[in-house]
């Protein structure tokens, strides 16, 4: 499945962010109303957590396309998902920082790493795209 890269390190981190992906899509889906409470947030948001989750499921099914068929021509797709990525990374960092929500921090951490992991993966496949 990797070979389509032709990068190991590329397709490793981005399999990883794939990985971390679907815990988060399995969370928001599956798991809405215990992750919300674990997150200290009240039940009215379950909807927009789904719909969350639901967005994030699509970014997987493109990621596991790419695998499957390589990255060539996929541009546009890489290009937003790391709008996507670092828009929750800048969302999730305001969070923690300027609103102190304390409950935010090992989010904030997940998603650097993944933010990071995708990156890598991006600049190392840029040329192929």
């Amino acid at each position: 499945m990797f070979e389509k890269y032709n990068d190991n390190t590329a397709a490793i981190c981005i399999g990883l962010y794939l990985l971390g992906s679907i815990f988060y899509v399995f969370q928001l889906i599956f798991m809405t109303e215990s992750w919300l409470v674990g997150e200290g947030i009240g039940p009215e948001a379950i909807p927009v957590a789904r719909v969350l989750g639901s967005a994030y499921l699509g970014f997987i099914v493109g990621m596991i396309l790419t695998f499957m068929n390589g990255p060539d021509g996929q541009r546009i797709y890489f290009f937003a998902l790391i709008v996507a990525q670092i828009c929750t990374l800048l969302n999730i960092l305001h969070q923690y920082l300027f609103v102190n929500n304390k409950m935010a921090f090992d989010d904030a951490i997940i998603v650097s790493i993944l933010t990071a992991l995708l990156l890598i993966g991006f600049f190392r496949i840029k040329t192929r795209l």
